[in-house]
């Protein structure tokens, strides 16, 4: 009786600390997967606040450079005026654009048929040899 008593008891000791074990690697899991998570907003942070920085920069690089084109303007009398801008075909008139690529395309098409051309000429009929 006292055998059987100690394997129950033994047993139910078992099972207690598989349980509190399993509560235990599910606590840390639960940790680690809240650490993983303050560490990607951590990163994340980290980089809005590098592009921040960045276009903070860039628009000081431009406003310095938009400064430095209105003294030459001062020094020459005249206001900074920026050149104008071109209008690309393809940008501008579509119609434009197209008709250029079809003009390349018919040229293309054109070289590729008169290369074909040459090689049949250059194959010899079978009764020719």
């Amino acid at each position: 009786m006292k055998l059987l008593l100690a394997g129950a008891v033994s047993t139910g000791l078992a099972l207690a600390a598989s349980a509190a074990s399993a509560q235990t690697d599910a606590g840390l899991a639960q940790q680690r997967a809240a650490a993983r998570m303050e560490i990607e907003a951590l990163r994340q942070q980290q980089m809005a606040q590098g592009q921040e920085a960045q276009a903070a920069r860039d628009r000081a690089a431009a406003a310095q450079t938009l400064r430095s084109l209105q003294a030459q303007g001062a020094s020459t009398g005249q206001p900074y005026r920026p050149p104008p801008a071109e209008v690309l075909p393809e940008r501008g008139d579509p119609s434009a654009g197209l008709s250029l690529r079809l003009d390349e395309l018919d040229r293309l098409t054109d070289a590729r048929l008169a290369r074909s051309n040459e090689v049949l000429r250059a194959i010899k009929p079978a009764s020719d040899r």
